[in-house]
């Protein structure tokens, strides 16, 4: 069965997370979530939502894949998935410890290869005459109007955020350890390296914390 994939228009462009601090916050809050679940149901979905931002933040992929993905894209450490906006592949090895956190969150919930990754409400689908229960990935919808507002609210993050976010903090904060923008541009399957740099937001206020922490000359 074709992938389902739900476009939203209208959209206000979101932004990276550009402070280290603050996306501890986002990370920490989520991780607090799990912790204090009253219930199984909440306990899961909780996991779910940190396991979302978790690989979004780490793979980079636009939110229609990232939402789409399924276990038996990532259980074997190695990706390859073909874009659906662009009808590119993205083919990589994980990183060996996101590879692992994602290991586990597939054990704790006893996850199939066909399970998608962040699964969300159990409907009746009817294929070829025959109806089944199938449960669907969360929606674009779903994290735009639920889970976002929520982490919006408590870490206070006073910009639009939202899935495509994950997307460009991995960019922003890749471009800020050091890495080569070009590498970034591939990763992205940008065509141009000032797509890519605009796509990160990154900007003359950067260029110029970075020119002021270089010195090079004696000591």
């Amino acid at each position: 069965m074709a992938r389902r994939i739900k476009s939203y228009g209208g959209q206000q462009e979101t932004l990276p997370i550009r402070d280290k601090k603050l996306l501890d916050r986002v990370m920490t809050f989520l991780k607090q979530q799990i912790d204090h679940a009253k219930s199984d149901v909440k306990k899961y979905q909780a996991y779910r939502n940190y396991m979302l931002f978790l690989i979004g933040f780490n793979t980079a992929f636009r939110a229609e894949d990232l939402l789409q993905l399924r276990v038996k894209d990532v259980i074997k450490g190695y990706i390859s998935i073909k874009e659906n906006k662009t009808g590119k592949m993205q083919n990589f090895r994980m990183n060996k410890k996101l590879h692992e956190e994602i290991l586990k969150y597939i054990e704790t919930y006893d996850l199939k290869e066909n399970d998608y990754l962040f699964m969300g409400q159990k409907k009746k689908d009817t294929y070829k005459g025959i109806t089944k229960d199938v449960i669907y990935p969360i929606t674009r919808q779903n994290c735009n109007e639920v889970i976002f507002p929520k982490v919006i609210k408590a870490c206070g993050i006073d910009f639009k955020f939202g899935l495509h976010s994950l997307r460009k903090t991995f960019g922003y904060m890749y471009i800020l350890n050091g890495g080569n923008v070009l590498t970034l541009m591939k990763m992205y399957n940008h065509d141009e390296p000032g797509t890519t740099l605009l796509y990160v937001m990154w900007n003359k206020e950067d260029a110029e914390k970075a020119r002021e922490a270089t010195f090079i000359g004696g000591k």
